[in-house]
């Protein structure tokens, strides 16, 4: 087995060997329900709460029906640091050794975006699987809340190249490009994320399935996702050059959903023993920032030895480099940790707690509009103030501008394509009516 391979399946087993006895999954939900949060559970209106005898694999209390405050401290900080990313990625030359080894470190948001949509579908329908008609709805809604907001952007973005092609070809030119955009996610360079989320959805049905028939053995299927990831990897980062549909399918890996499958079943495996998680993070808080740490020495190491090799540094700190596999699982586990943290020290309503809840909800909306800012501004500041000051204006700037701007989007009808959630509607109390839980997944 590989050393990044197997350094991952150690770090992703770790979370889910005391599954091995269902006592043990369920030894620690009483000691990890948080008291505070006890009048915050999220029930989807679509489906009543349901007995233990229906709880999901393990004991694990009925997906969707308590609110999963780790998950808002993951997806903060995942979405901040996806800003980090691209204004890195602007104030940074190709050839700079500095830059693209932080680059190499931020480059840990593509994983976790993966394993949030994993671990959301399977604890909001691992009881509830979709079927039937139900599957359809849920088809339709994902196409709605994802789809139109991909739509939308798409042609927002892709509007100056769209343009082009009319003006040279006619309109028939202009659609068949716009199409193409569709197909490939190329808009924009954060857009594949919504194009593979829509394939996700897709085989949602399939994930379910696949979680549940392995429910005794998750460890051996994250170990034979690992080992899939690893070889798409190698094959993306050092393949020979291949033609037709090979070829095809290396030149649009980024928008495929093979590519991130191992981060998709990392975060499903999660959700399916959230219990004996928690139980493994309270455990063993020590041992966090040591696999954190491991994971981000083992990728700077990987990192100094291509360019040492004579690669450059832009393809040494590529995201499909095979070692992200290590540095994306530890950094995963670590932002979790600070999840677990939070958890044991939030004190429900606060102030903190409903900014922390504001910016999971306007999040998604932050990551549709952020790149308008992050450009404009890398346009202006890079070569007047040097990185890594400009790098932090742009990302304080453009993510202060975004969450602006969603949360004005939210009350108006452009909270659908802005947002990707329904307008935010004011209750007959005149306070703001919050989303349901299923506007929340």
């Amino acid at each position: 087995m590989p050393p990044a391979q197997a350094t991952t399946v150690t770090i992703a087993t770790a979370v889910t060997t005391t599954v091995a006895d269902p006592a043990a999954a369920t030894a620690h939900t009483a000691k990890d329900a948080d008291p505070a949060a006890e009048g915050a559970r999220l029930t989807d209106a679509a489906s009543p709460p349901r007995a233990a005898a229906n709880a999901g694999p393990a004991g694990r209390p009925a997906g969707g029906h308590r609110h999963v405050h780790e998950v808002d401290v993951v997806r903060v900080l995942t979405f901040v640091a996806v800003i980090g990313v691209h204004a890195t990625g602007g104030t940074t030359d190709g050839g700079s050794y500095l830059g693209n080894a932080a680059l190499n470190l931020l480059h840990f948001t593509r994983e976790a975006f993966f394993v949030l949509t994993g671990f959301v579908l399977v604890y909001s329908y691992a009881d509830r699987p979709p079927r039937g008609d139900g599957l359809r709805r849920f088809w339709a809604r994902r196409l709605l809340l994802v789809g139109v907001p991909y739509a939308v952007w798409t042609a927002v973005y892709g509007a100056a190249v769209v343009g082009t092609r009319t003006r040279s070809d006619g309109p028939w030119g202009g659609l068949a490009q716009f199409g193409g955009l569709l197909l490939s996610g190329d808009a924009h360079y954060h857009l594949y994320f919504l194009l593979v989320s829509l394939q996700i959805y897709l085989v949602t049905p399939l994930l379910l399935a696949l979680v549940r028939r392995a429910d005794r053995h998750l460890a051996w299927l994250l170990a034979a996702g690992a080992a899939v990831q690893a070889a798409i990897l190698l094959e993306i980062q050092y393949g020979r050059p291949r033609g037709g549909l090979a070829g095809w399918l290396r030149d649009y890996c980024h928008a495929l959903l093979p590519t991130y499958l191992f981060w998709v079943l990392l975060g499903a495996v999660a959700a399916a023993r959230l219990d004996a998680v928690r139980g493994w993070f309270d455990r063993h808080r020590r041992l966090v920032p040591v696999l954190v740490l491991g994971g981000a020495a083992a990728t700077q190491v990987w990192y100094s030895v291509l360019v040492h090799r004579g690669r450059g540094p832009a393809f040494a700190s590529s995201v499909f480099q095979p070692v992200m596999i290590i540095w994306g699982t530890a950094t995963v586990v670590g932002l979790f940790a600070v999840g677990r943290l939070w958890v044991s020290r939030r004190t429900a309503g606060s102030r903190l707690d409903r900014l922390l809840r504001l910016g999971s909800e306007l999040s998604f909306g932050v990551y549709l509009i952020h790149p308008l800012f992050v450009d404009n501004l890398v346009d202006v500041l890079a070569g007047r103030i040097p990185a890594p000051l400009s790098t932090l204006l742009i990302v304080v700037a453009a993510l202060a501008a975004s969450a602006l701007l969603v949360a004005f989007a939210r009350r108006t009808p452009l909270s659908l394509p802005v947002a990707g959630r329904p307008m935010r509607r004011r209750a007959a109390g005149g306070t703001n009516a919050a989303p349901r839980a299923a506007d929340r997944s």
